[in-house]
Parts: C-alpha cells; structure tokens; sequence
C-alpha cells in the first residue's frame, strides 16, 4: 500500500519534471534500466538500500554506473537516492508509465491465441480496438495452446473470451 502511494507520489513529480525538460520517453527508458538492474542484481540492491552507505558514495557508485545517462536522468536518481526512494523504483516507474499512458491516450491490450497471429492479422485487431477503445493500443500478444483455438483478449479489467476452451466448458456445464 505504501510502496504503491511513494511510487505515485514520485512518478508524478518526476513525470511533470521530465515534461518540462521534455525528456519524458528518455527518462522513462532510463529509470527502466535503473529499476531491471535494481531487480535482477542483488549486489546493487544491497550497496542502494544499505543503510551504512553514506548518500554521496551511493551517488558517485550510480553516477559511475550510469555515466551514459543524461545529466537530468542522473539528477533525478540521485534525487531518489537523497530521498532514500530508490527502492520503489518498480512502483514509481509502473505509476510513471501510467501516467505516460493516461496523457496520450494509450492501452494495454494483452491478447491470447493459440497460435502465433500474422503481422497483418494483429494490425486488423490493433485497428478494431483502437476503434473500440478510442485510445492507441499497445499490444502483446501470447501464446497459450491449451484454449485450443479463438483467443483471449484483456483490455484494463475487461475481458473478452472467444476461445474454444472456453465454449466447450460452457456446452459442458450446460
């Protein structure tokens, strides 16, 4: 609960930040490979979030680390750094990315089928949804053999089931 109201906290700060300096998509990309590094390497996870490091060494450790960084992504980490905040990197970014979408009218849509669909066919169903949603639509799509045929598609809380699998259990439990 906590982790989720800190990340929002930031996310919007930081978010108004970037777009003043119009930095949005880098800032977004780079605090995406702070937060992977911050997941996937307990070395650096340990060194951020020991409390016996002294801020200015976390700093020049990060600053070393991400030296290819522009000067306003660095700014910012070591910001959460100052804060002690850099261990809701995952919160902030997913609230950062909410708000990216939110602004430009944008979806995720994760689609489900039994096999892989053609460019062409996840175009046609890119173009249905947009119409249906009226926001751009970020697709993913996966593949699960067990619905047999037909497809899943999850649009926020909605759900749409046109799998076999799913008729069957329906003309089964009827």
């Amino acid at each position: 609960m906590i982790e989720a109201q800190v990340g929002k906290r930031y996310a919007e700060a930081i978010y108004e930040m970037s777009e003043s300096n119009k930095k949005v998509k880098e800032l977004y990309e780079e605090l995406n490979l702070v937060m992977e590094l911050y997941k996937g390497d307990k070395e650096f996870k340990n060194l951020v979030d020991h409390p016996l490091i002294k801020v200015e060494e976390k700093k020049e450790f990060i600053g070393k680390i991400f030296s290819k960084f522009e000067d306003f992504s660095l700014n910012v980490l070591f910001y959460l750094v100052e804060k002690k905040r850099l261990s809701y990197i995952k919160s902030i970014v997913a609230e950062y990315l909410k708000i990216y979408y939110t602004k430009n009218q944008i979806v995720d849509v994760e689609a489900i089928f039994a096999i892989e669909p053609s460019e062409e066919q996840k175009t046609k169903l890119i173009k249905k949804l947009e119409k249906k949603t009226e926001k751009k639509v970020n697709l993913v799509v996966s593949i699960d053999k067990s619905i047999i045929a037909g497809g899943i598609i999850k649009i926020g809380d909605e759900i749409i089931d046109g799998s076999v699998r799913r008729q069957l259990d329906t003309v089964a439990n009827n």
